[in-house]
C-alpha cells in the first residue's frame, strides 16, 4: 500500500472519530506524514491542532505530542510539554531555555532558536492577533487532547527581542484534587461555596504561578450548570463543558463585551485576569449591573489586593481569595486568606 493511501485511510478514521483504529507507519515514513498533515487545517487553530493530535495518537502514543507540535514548528518544546514535572517554559531567542518545574526554576543547556519564537508569532497571527507595536504584549492558548498551553508574548519596544512564556496545563484540576493536595481546606471550600451561592463577586488574587486560574476554573463548578455564563478571556483558559451553559468570548476589549452581553440574559461573567484599567472597569461595570462577576488578579497579599481593587472598584458584596506560592523541596501553592465584606 502506498504511503499516501495509508495517510488518507488514517485521516478518514480520524474524521469519523474511530478512536480505537491504529495507523502504522515506519520510522522513515514519519517525516513525510508530518509534512502532509501540516497542510491540513480545520475551522480554527484549536480545531486543527486537536485534529492533528488525534491523528498522531493513532500513529504513535509516544510520538503524538512531538509530531503534533512539529506540524506547527514547535517540536523543540514537545519534550517539556510531555514532562509532567515542567510547568512553564521561558523562550528568548539566542538564550538558554528556563523551565519552571515542581521543584523550582532551572536553566537547561538547550538554547531558544529564533525560528521557534517566529513560529509562536505565526500562530498568534493565524489566531487573528494584531502583531504591532501598539499591541506589544498579548496571550493566546492552544488546546489539544488533555493539554492547554497558554502562551504569553512580549514584543519590542517593551523588550529588546520577541519572547514567549509558555504555561502548561494537563487536564482540568477539580476541587477534589485541590482538597486532596492541600491547596485549600474543607472549611475554605465551604466558605467559598457560600459566597458563590450568595451571589457575591469573586476575585482570586496571588503571585504569578500561584494557581489563580486553576482555582477559578474549579470554582466555576460550584455555579449551577444551567446558569448562563459568559467567559471573556483572550487566552481561553477555561474548559469547554457540554454540561454547562457557556458562552466564550476571546476579546481583549472586556468592557465592550460586558455591554454586549446584556443582550444575552446572562447570570455570571468570568472575566479572566484583571491587568489593565479597562479590565477593572469591565469588572466594575458588570458588578454594578447586578451580574455575579469572577476574575483573577496579581497581588502578594490581601492588603495589596484590596488596595489595587479600590483604585477602580468599590469593594463590597465581594470575596477576595488570596493564594500563596512558596519554594521549598517543591513549589507549594495554597489558599492563605479569604476576605469578604
Amino acid at each position: 500500500m502506498s504511503l499516501l493511501l495509508k495517510i488518507f485511510e488514517c485521516l478518514e478514521c480520524t474524521y469519523s472519530c474511530r478512536e480505537k483504529d491504529i495507523c502504522k507507519f515506519s520510522q522513515s515514513e514519519i517525516p513525510y506524514v508530518i509534512k502532509l498533515v501540516s497542510r491540513i487545517f480545520r475551522k480554527t487553530i484549536d480545531d486543527t491542532i486537536d485534529f492533528r493530535y488525534r491523528f498522531f495518537k493513532k500513529v504513535s502514543e509516544n510520538l503524538a505530542e512531538w509530531a503534533t507540535l512539529e506540524t506547527f514548528g514547535l517540536g523543540e518544546i514537545a519534550e517539556f510539554i510531555k514532562n509532567r514535572e515542567v510547568e512553564d517554559i521561558l523562550l528568548i531567542p539566542g538564550r538558554p531555555i528556563y523551565l519552571t518545574t515542581r521543584r523550582g526554576k532551572i536553566k537547561i543547556s538547550k538554547t531558544t532558536t529564533p525560528d521557534l519564537v517566529s513560529q509562536i508569532l505565526k500562530i498568534a497571527y493565524m489566531k487573528g492577533i494584531e502583531l504591532t507595536t501598539s499591541n506589544p504584549s498579548f496571550r493566546y492558548s492552544l488546546k489539544f487532547g488533555h493539554y492547554t498551553i497558554r502562551v504569553s508574548v512580549d514584543l519590542p519596544p517593551i523588550v529588546p527581542l520577541p519572547q514567549a512564556y509558555v504555561r502548561i496545563h494537563r487536564g482540568k484540576i477539580t476541587l477534589s484534587h485541590l482538597l486532596n493536595s492541600g491547596f485549600l481546606t474543607k472549611s475554605q471550600l465551604i466558605e467559598i461555596g457560600r459566597y458563590i451561592k450568595e451571589g457575591r463577586n469573586i476575585v482570586v488574587s496571588g503571585p504569578p504561578g500561584s494557581g489563580k486560574t486553576t482555582l477559578l476554573s474549579a470554582i466555576d463548578d460550584l455555579i449551577p450548570q444551567n446558569f448562563q455564563r459568559v467567559y471573556i478571556d483572550e487566552a481561553d483558559e477555561f474548559e469547554d463543558d457540554e454540561e454547562k451553559n457557556q458562552i466564550k468570548i476571546r476579546n481583549v476589549d472586556k468592557l465592550r463585551e460586558i455591554y454586549t452581553s446584556l443582550n444575552r440574559n446572562i447570570d455570571v461573567v468570568i472575566i479572566g485576569e484583571l491587568q489593565y484599567e479597562g479590565h477593572f472597569m469591565a469588572y466594575k461595570t458588570s458588578a454594578e449591573m447586578g451580574i455575579q462577576t469572577l476574575a483573577t488578579m496579581h497581588a502578594s497579599n490581601i492588603k495589596d489586593a484590596i488596595k489595587r481593587l479600590e483604585r477602580y472598584v468599590e469593594v463590597k458584596n465581594m470575596a477576595i481569595i488570596q493564594l500563596e506560592k512558596k519554594y521549598s523541596a517543591t513549589i507549594n501553592r495554597r489558599v492563605v486568606d479569604i476576605y469578604a465584606q
